[in-house]
């Protein structure tokens, strides 16, 4: 079995080809600017650009299977490039906000629910991975907190269930090494859903040490927050955070907790 991994180096996809690379497959990754000695050496690694459409069918040649991220405007190109090389099965990374509700007009939920389309009249199998908020988001505060600086942050109290990135990536290792993941769309959430507040209060955990935190006005915020941001945050911070057991349905596995996530990175917030 021949998998093409589109954005090998990624936060998701280097997992995404470490899993597939465990589980004994044949794995192309792809980049923009493909390099060497990141990836384990059984690793053909090819330029691609989605914005290129010349780029894909030398990736595609001979795969069966794809892990995709992509964007609305090379998803045509993609979709007849993948047909024409024989691609059986597409595992999207799409995005919680097309069935959540509150992000249901925002631009993430247009553009991924375009792909989705796309792939779903394609004639190609598919699998949708659906993540919530990436944990990784939280490594937006990692340069001031290891400068001791104190956060001043909108929406403290907002809660979200964020997700390890390796969740994410091992649900995509099963979708493509496993029957039965045809035709599913997966909405993978972390195991609890908590407030920024506790999210920072866990890296202070992790890192030995407590960071100040003063929860900031939206309008405050600069540079200044959209409007349609600062409502849809007012809408999610009103409702009740989705909390799904799809990756321990998947893997077998509970999904890993942030406290997990904050000590595999505890080198970016020290």
């Amino acid at each position: 079995m021949s998998v093409l991994v589109i954005g090998a180096y990624g936060s998701v996809g280097s997992h995404v080809v470490a899993g597939l690379v465990s589980a004994g497959a044949s794995v192309r990754g792809t980049s923009r600017t493909p390099g060497t000695g990141e990836l384990p050496d059984s690793v053909e690694m090819v330029r691609l650009d989605l914005e290129e459409p010349e780029t894909l069918p030398a990736a595609l040649e001979g795969v069966k299977k794809v892990f995709l991220y992509a964007s609305p405007d090379g998803i045509a190109e993609f979709v007849s490039a993948a047909r024409a090389a024989g691609v059986e099965h597409v595992v999207f990374l799409s995005s919680a906000s097309v069935v959540e509700p509150a992000m249901k007009h925002s631009r993430s939920a247009k553009e991924h629910s375009a792909v989705e389309e796309a792939l779903q009249e394609s004639g190609i199998a598919w699998t949708f991975l659906r993540p919530t908020t990436f944990a990784t988001k939280q490594l937006s505060f990692a340069r001031a907190i290891q400068a001791g600086e104190v956060l001043r942050v909108p929406f403290l109290q907002g809660r979200t269930a964020s997700i390890h990135e390796r969740d994410i990536a091992d649900v995509a290792v099963r979708a493509l090494t496993e029957a039965g993941h045809e035709g599913q769309a997966y909405w993978l959430t972390g195991p609890q859903a908590l407030t920024q507040q506790e999210y920072i209060e866990t890296i202070g955990a992790v890192i030995g040490r407590p960071i100040d935190v003063v929860d900031l006005a939206p309008e405050d915020v600069e540079p200044k927050m959209p409007e349609f941001l600062i409502r849809t945050l007012t809408e999610l911070l009103a409702a009740p955070c989705v909390v799904t057991s799809a990756v321990e349905d998947v893997t077998g596995v509970p999904a890993r907790s942030f406290r997990q996530w904050a000590e595999d990175h505890v080198k970016d917030f020290s």
